[in-house]
């Protein structure tokens, strides 16, 4: 697979920088309140390469994946901490909800879904519009995984011959600051939409 270059790179992050832009639009919708996007950082991973998430003391992972379907492949992948993942519920629930553990039971899993759908499917759309390509998301997915089952998942996907783009991300509102791990792997057919993108746009 030919790699992406360093002006290529920088034209997928500030693609996906837009789409998370739009994101934290949505959720303030979705949490009725503010919610901004602060600065992310990135790193471009070349394929086969050793991937590291920074929650390797963490046991019980919130691992979301969204796949792409339609003219270019991929998986989008949302990786919040069970800290983080409680905090986002807290947030997000009303009152009736948090205090009664079946409604809990039953929600807490279909929020994580939800706030999954907004942030991929904003992303999605952004390469879509821009790469002029036809493409969706699927219905997402929840695992909860240890760090080292993540790892698998992630080096399984790499194998498929998907290339990996990893942001550490932060969206934060009067209420809370959550900072899931974005994890964007794409094909080869990604990558040339993005050189031919970069060579008539940058």
């Amino acid at each position: 697979m030919d790699l992406l270059d360093k002006k290529e790179i920088e034209v997928a992050k500030k693609i996906i920088s837009a789409g998370l832009v739009k994101s934290a639009e949505s959720l303030s919708f979705f949490m009725n309140e503010t919610i901004t996007l602060k600065d992310f950082e990135s790193d471009q991973l070349l394929n086969g390469s050793p991937w590291e998430s920074s929650k390797k003391d963490e046991s019980n992972i919130q691992l979301l994946t969204t796949k792409v379907i339609g003219d270019l492949k991929g998986v989008c992948c949302l990786i919040f901490s069970e800290k983080e993942a409680d905090q986002l519920r807290s947030a997000a629930l009303p009152l009736e909800i948090l205090a009664s553990p079946e409604m809990m039971k039953e929600m807490s899993d279909d929020i994580m879904l939800e706030v999954d759908n907004i942030i991929s499917e904003s992303v999605i759309t952004q390469f879509s519009n821009l790469l002029n390509v036809k493409i969706h998301g699927s219905v997402p997915d929840l695992k909860k995984v240890n760090y080292i089952e993540m790892k698998e998942f992630i080096a399984n996907e790499i194998s498929n011959e998907l290339y990996l783009v990893s942001f550490k991300t932060s969206f934060e509102s009067s209420k809370v600051v959550f900072n899931p791990e974005f994890v964007w792997l794409f094909d080869a057919a990604f990558t040339n939409s993005i050189k031919r993108y970069a060579a008539e746009n940058v």
